[in-house]
């Protein structure tokens, strides 16, 4: 405090953003007071150490309290800062899409080991579709680490192809992703590749009982899957199956506890394909996996 006798420190500051954060029930207030702290000062967390003793500026302090009241009131971290990391990139994010999550990232690892024997085969470059990409997380991370890939990206959504095209211009991504405005593959043509998805696969009646992170901000679109669920997977599934070519392989995020539903609802549109059920770093299923086998397209 004596570097800061007549005012507020950056120190001082974090401890009552963190405090402030708590009180409003905040999952992480120290974490989050960190960083919307380092977003008011343009400041990375490490620098926050190094200026802990040093005075707020006026301007500084009113930017804070800006932002800690906007998270106090349980808006999202990713929409207050524009920014969240997903894989190994960082992402512009905005109201209007989903938050990225980690447990997506799985199905960004599932599509890549496949990708890697593809690649390995010699074959030609793949072709990818992102159904309902919103902010575009799984679609641009593919692209990034698949540079000879085309990806087609959907979504019905003005708002979340918007913000998705401002990911795929940051980096720099536009000479192989398209974006479509369309519901699930309908502005899609096949034979694809490889098709990921992230639908909406909660419960109507869970919506309550959600996060008010997610509940009260995050598009209501993007999250509910019917009565239970599974509205939008069962129409996905079918126009998978007329798109996927052979080899070929689906990915879909699906609710922890749909495995065995989904499962069967996958058979019934790859009657001769290998599924699976993923599960997430917690054991929890969370992926459904169909790979087609190696007979030719033509059939």
């Amino acid at each position: 405090m004596d570097d800061c006798p007549a005012g507020v420190t950056t120190g001082d500051a974090l401890r009552w953003a963190a405090r402030n954060l708590a009180l409003a029930g905040v999952a992480s207030p120290r974490l989050d007071a960190e960083l919307l702290l380092g977003h008011a000062l343009g400041a990375s967390r490490t620098d926050l150490q190094l200026r802990w003793t040093e005075c707020l500026t006026p301007e500084a302090a009113h930017a804070l309290t800006a932002l800690i009241r906007r998270r106090a009131a349980r808006e999202p971290l990713a929409y207050i800062t524009g920014r969240r990391p997903f894989y190994d990139l960082d992402l512009y994010v905005a109201p209007g899409v989903l938050v990225p999550r980690p447990e997506t990232e799985g199905l960004v690892e599932e599509v890549l080991a496949w990708a890697q024997k593809w690649r390995a085969a010699g074959r030609r470059p793949l072709r990818i579709a992102d159904v309902g990409t919103g902010s575009g997380a799984i679609a641009v991370t593919l692209a990034r680490h698949l540079p000879e890939a085309t990806v087609a990206a959907t979504d019905l959504s003005p708002a979340a192809l918007a913000v998705a095209a401002e990911n795929v211009a940051r980096h720099g991504l536009g000479d192989r992703m398209r974006l479509v405005r369309a519901d699930l593959l309908a502005g899609v043509g096949g034979p694809l590749d490889v098709i990921a998805a992230n639908p909406p696969y909660v419960p109507s009646a869970r919506l309550a009982d959600l996060q008010p992170e997610i509940r009260e901000h995050e598009p209501r679109e993007a999250l509910d899957g019917g009565a239970d669920g599974l509205d939008v997977i069962r129409r996905l599934l079918p126009q998978a199956a007329e798109r996927l070519a052979a080899p070929g392989l689906l990915v879909v995020e699906i609710d922890e506890t749909h495995g065995e539903a989904v499962r069967r609802l996958a058979r019934q549109a790859f009657p001769h394909a290998d599924i699976a059920i993923r599960q997430d770093l917690a054991g929890l299923d969370r992926l459904l996996r169909v790979s087609l086998d190696n007979r030719s397209e033509s059939e």
